[in-house]
């Protein structure tokens, strides 16, 4: 029996980890969370990722690398609805690039081969400078001349002092299951891509992430037992 043809190309192993969050136009406590509608019924926001350490196959990834989606969609946030832009930190060498635009396409598999699922249309790919930060005060994103925005946690009426309002296991694809801080957004502004935005005041949502393929994943089904 003839062998089977072999991928020239195949996917390495990759892993990332770090810190998510997103700045949209939903009420505080946004529907999403849960995958209802959106607030407003559509969704404006800006998505970011802060990658602290990983690799690609023998890339390495880290150092703090941003990237950050802007992102738009009708309807429910589990639905075949969204576009989106890719904006991706310059200071990331052509290697470090490739892999970058390989795992955040779904071309990799992981977490965002469901995201790819749920898109219509990129709008675009840039790589631009970039400074993203994650304190617990504050979540901020400064892309100079393209986006900008920032928030933090929700700790008003009955959030204990010095605590947070968190959630279990959202549904979200953007990230593995984990824990959810309900967040506020103070501000948050686009003009990326076709798409213009201003927000203030409106959700936030953050997120820490610890992602790897190429192996399958889908929000459908639950995530494989960690190492």
């Amino acid at each position: 029996m003839a062998e089977a043809p072999q991928d020239s190309n195949p996917i390495p192993e990759w892993r990332i980890t770090g810190d998510w969050f997103d700045l949209c136009n939903c009420a505080v406590g946004c529907p999403c969370l849960f995958g209802s509608d959106p607030t407003l019924g559509y969704c404006e926001a800006l998505l970011a990722w802060i990658i602290r350490d990983g690799h690609f196959g023998k890339v390495r990834l880290g150092g703090d690398l941003g990237v950050v989606f802007v992102d738009h969609f009708k309807g429910s946030v589990l639905e075949k609805n969204r576009e989106f832009g890719f904006l991706f930190d310059e200071r990331a060498d052509p290697a470090q690039r490739e892999a970058l635009k390989t795992i955040f396409s779904g071309a990799a598999g992981g977490c965002f081969a469901a995201w790819r699922d749920l898109t219509l249309t990129v709008t675009g790919i840039a790589f631009v400078p970039m400074t993203i930060s994650v304190d617990k005060d504050t979540w901020k994103i400064e892309v100079p001349g393209i986006a900008a925005g920032e928030g933090g946690p929700f700790r008003k009426y009955m959030v204990p002092e010095g605590e947070t309002c968190r959630i279990y296991n959202a549904p979200r694809p953007e990230v593995t299951p984990g824990f959810a801080t309900v967040g506020q957004s103070r501000f948050f502004e686009a003009d990326a891509f076709g798409r213009r935005f201003q927000w203030r005041e409106r959700s936030a949502k953050h997120i820490a992430f610890d992602l790897r393929g190429p192996g399958a994943f889908s929000w459908r089904q639950p995530v494989a037992e960690r190492e």
